[in-house]
């Protein structure tokens, strides 16, 4: 079974006081709590599903993630 990352808590705690608790979130709402403003970036970054992703899985790659 894998562990969690370290921040792993921490970052989807921050993404749900973020969007009011919402899981899903769009392009938009990432790009706000990220500062990242290229649509090419963020689409390289993370792995969008039909322009949404989960509040969980956004955790995730900002936990993994050295930058």
């Amino acid at each position: 079974m894998a562990r969690e990352t370290e921040f792993y808590r921490d970052n989807l705690e921050a993404i749900l006081a973020f969007t009011g608790g919402k899981q899903m979130l769009n392009i938009k709402q990432v790009s706000e709590f990220t500062g990242i403003c290229h649509y090419n970036a963020l689409h390289k970054r993370f792995p969008f599903q039909q322009g949404y992703i989960s509040a969980p899985t956004l955790a995730r790659c900002l936990s993994r993630d050295k930058t």
